[in-house]
This record gives structure tokens, sequence and C-alpha cells, in this order.
């Protein structure tokens, strides 16, 4: 069993990358209005509507164990109110959240469901929802977005680029903070660095012989052999319009913050005991029982 973390603060895992970049991001001239804009266009209820009438919905109804298990992804990680949660056509692994203030949605590609273990979908279905939890949605469909104008209205770019690019830099920062949240969520570190080989490109016929260890050494020796000022530059370059850091480079910040210790300390601080009536985990200093209402 998971262990649920009652009153979990995404501010106790947000990577420093991810902070330091929105900082950055939020004093850009222009940021502020550009901001506004998105939050009074109607792109976001545009593609609500969308999804509604074009992805499966996925309840407790329609697809019982899936939802379960999303659902126990958000109760681990205190996630209210639970987002509406839809699956879409594709045998990438990726998912994404969408939506603004309480009407956030959560997406699943079918091949993540498909390609994955229930712990290596946790992981992922946490790292999406630590997105949620930390704040993040409203800034990523003003990424999608971005990328969609500059491609079709040349003038977009002209115009904002400094905004659009600090902006995907942010995207990817944010993307080690939610990976710490997916790692809090399946809590089994294996899961998720296997979960991120399978992202890698790793073949299906070699699932069931993949080599965590080897790729721990490859994400190891890519983070400390290339470090250097010019090595930076070319990452930097490389990836400069991706809304995702490089997986190897994923799984190397994870493994260090894992090692580090404050996974361990995050999980140790969470206080929770065991309802009597219903055998629920509850906060340790609940009088009564969220889940049957029983005075403890």
């Amino acid at each position: 069993m998971k262990k649920i973390l009652f009153g979990l603060d995404s501010k106790t895992y947000e990577h420093n990358f991810d902070k330091a970049a929105l900082k950055s991001l939020r004093a850009l001239p222009g940021f502020d209005v550009v901001v506004n804009f998105f939050l009074n266009w109607t792109y976001i209820k545009w593609h609500v509507i969308e999804l509604q009438g074009s992805n499966f919905l996925v309840t407790r109804e329609s697809c019982p164990e899936l939802y379960n298990l999303v659902h126990e992804v958000a109760d681990t990680l205190d996630v209210r109110p639970l987002p509406r949660f839809y699956t879409q056509w594709g045998y990438d692994i990726n998912g994404y959240t969408t939506g603004y203030k309480e009407d956030t949605l959560l997406v699943l590609n079918s091949g993540t469901v498909d390609l994955l273990s229930d712990d290596e979908l946790r992981y992922v279905a946490g790292h999406e929802m630590g997105h949620i939890k930390s704040g993040h949605v409203i800034y990523h469909v003003m990424g999608q977005l971005f990328n969609t104008a500059i491609s079709q209205i040349p003038l977009v770019s002209t115009l904002t680029t400094p905004i659009y690019y600090g902006l995907m830099y942010w995207n990817r920062m944010s993307e080690f903070t939610a990976d710490r949240a997916g790692l809090l969520a399946c809590q089994d570190i294996d899961a998720a660095i296997s979960a991120i080989i399978k992202m890698s490109g790793l073949p299906l016929k070699y699932f069931e012989k993949m080599n965590r260890d080897s790729f721990i050494k490859q994400a190891t020796e890519f983070r400390k052999s290339f470090s250097g000022f010019t090595d930076n530059v070319i990452k930097a370059i490389s990836i400069m319009g991706s809304s995702h850091p490089w997986t190897v480079l994923r799984a190397a910040e994870l493994l260090l913050w894992y090692e580090s210790g404050e996974y361990q300390r995050i999980l140790n601080a969470a206080q929770v005991r065991t309802c009597p009536h219903c055998n629920l985990q509850i906060p340790d200093n609940a009088t009564k029982c969220p889940y049957c209402g029983a005075d403890l």
C-alpha cells in the first residue's frame, strides 16, 4: 500500500531549476499581459469541449480498474478536486494536463496504459498530478498554444520571442518537479526509472530484459561528463524549443534527488494511521474518519 501524503505541499519537493526559471519568466516585460490574454481567451474552453466530444472519459462506471488506480494517485499526492480523466489514442508513452482552475483535465495516451506496469503508470499519472498540484497547467497550455501560433503566424514569434523561449525553458524545468511528484506517487524508484527507460525508446520486445543499472549508469555519466560551459550551451540550443528535457537527464536529476534523502524525508514526515472501522489511511491527528465518518 502506498503511503498517503496528507497535506503534501508541492513547495517541499519543487526543483530549484523550476523555481528559478519561473521567477525569471514572471519578470519578463509583457509577461503579465500575455498571461491575461490567455486566461481570457476561449482556447482553453475550446480544447475542453474537444476532449469531451472525442476522447474516452474514464469513470468508476466506464473503466473502474483504471479509474481507481488514478484516483489512488490523487489520494496519495493529496490532489483535490480530482481532475476529470480521459484517455486518447496514441502509442507513445505520454500524457498531459489541461484546463483552468477547478476545471482541470488529465489525459493519458492508450499506449501509456498498455505499455506500463501499474507502478510505472502511477509514476506517469503522479507526474501529471504534480503539474496540477504545482499550478503548472495554465502555463503549459500557453506553451502549447504558442507553438501552434508561431508555426502558423510568423509575426507572433517576432513579437514574443523572449517570452516564448522563457516559457519553454521554464516548461522543461517544471518537468523535474513533476518527476519528483511521480516518484512520491508510485513510491518505487525502480518503477520510476523503468518508466523513463520505456519513454526513452526501449523496444517492447526487450521490456522484460531491460537493464536498469546500465541506464542508471548512462544517466549518471551523462550528468557528470557533459557539464562544461560548451556542453551546457550545446544542450541548451539543442532543446531550446522543446517542452521536455531529455529523458536521460530527467533520470539523472530524479536519482540525484532520491539519493539526497529528501524523498525519504517527505515520506517520513507524513503522519498517518489506519481507521479501525474502514481500514483506510487517515491523517494521524484526525478525530473523525474522512472516508466512513466514524468517530475516532
